[in-house]
């Protein structure tokens, strides 16, 4: 069952108050029949830190957003796999600032194995509440014990060497709990298992980078998610998995091809712009 803390609960009611319909209808969605397909003209007010609601009937099945890049389509960045929908309701997916980069370029495929959507709505969420570093993922999660939860990995393009910290923020209110961090169940797919690179606190978890090659592990096992598997002696809510850039930002072509006097970095809506000669660029360089 969906849990949300108090702390939510009052989010929810106070920053959704502005909703915006982005489509409406009753379209039955299949992998056979197809989705419910927005375009970059649709979704040309999201930000991030806002929440798109599916609401549905019928289900009895997985929900995914896919990125509508021709040729190609990919789950959307800040998604978790296995997001099992059933009966009637709806559900609330949180924009990362790279999610929001993607789907206003491509547009965004709401996609599954059985159910019926009825509305598409654009809610206000985290827009003034995103944490600053790269925003790996945002939300509300009902963390239980010994579960995992897997997050999609493709999209994010991250260049873990130019990152000091991985941070998960969550409402614990203890330093009581471990999170293995993992690409699979393999030895070679451990980023942490909860040794001393991690710094627990009652409202986050801290991961050192600086020793851990994340790159490499991510290539070697040809990752296609991230895996965060929990052993917690009470439930708590996760809010945010934040990647925390290093002060100089890592020495890379981004200093040879962007970085220089006239360049300014700055972070706008959680994620890291460079702005050189009026011209905005991201923590790879690419321009925005």
């Amino acid at each position: 069952m969906k849990k949300i803390s108090l702390i939510a609960l009052f989010a929810a009611l106070v920053l959704n108050v502005n909703a915006e319909d982005l489509w409406t209808g009753e379209k039955h969605v299949t992998w056979e029949e197809g989705g419910v397909e927005l375009t970059p003209e649709n979704l040309a007010n999201v930000k991030a830190g806002n929440i798109l609601k599916v609401h549905y009937t019928g289900a009895s099945t997985d929900l995914e957003f896919k990125v509508m890049k021709a040729g190609a389509f990919y789950n959307m960045p800040g998604t978790r796999m296995f997001e099992w929908i059933s009966d009637n309701g709806a559900f609330e997916q949180f924009l990362t600032p790279t999610a929001v980069e993607a789907i206003k370029a491509y547009g965004l495929q709401i996609i599954g194995g059985n159910f019926t959507c009825t509305k598409v709505e654009l809610l206000d969420g985290k827009v003034d509440d995103l944490k600053e570093g790269y925003t790996f993922w945002t939300g509300f999660r009902w963390i239980e014990n010994d579960k995992t939860y897997e997050f999609y990995y493709s999209g994010q393009n991250i260049d873990w060497s130019q990152y000091k910290e991985l941070v998960i923020y969550h409402e614990a209110g203890t330093s009581d709990y471990a999170i293995n961090i993992r690409t699979n169940w393999d030895a070679n797919g451990i980023i942490s298992d909860g040794g001393a690179h991690e710094t627990k606190y009652d409202n986050k978890l801290v991961l050192d980078l600086s020793e851990i090659n994340v790159n490499s592990i991510i290539a070697n096992t040809n990752a296609d998610r991230i895996m965060f598997q929990c052993f917690v002696p009470a439930s708590f809510n996760m809010t945010d998995i934040v990647l925390v850039p290093k002060e100089n930002g890592g020495a890379t072509a981004i200093d040879n091809t962007v970085m220089g006097e006239k360049a300014i970095k700055t972070f706008e809506n959680g994620q890291l712009v460079i702005i050189k000669n009026g011209v905005k660029y991201n923590a790879m360089g690419a321009q925005l």
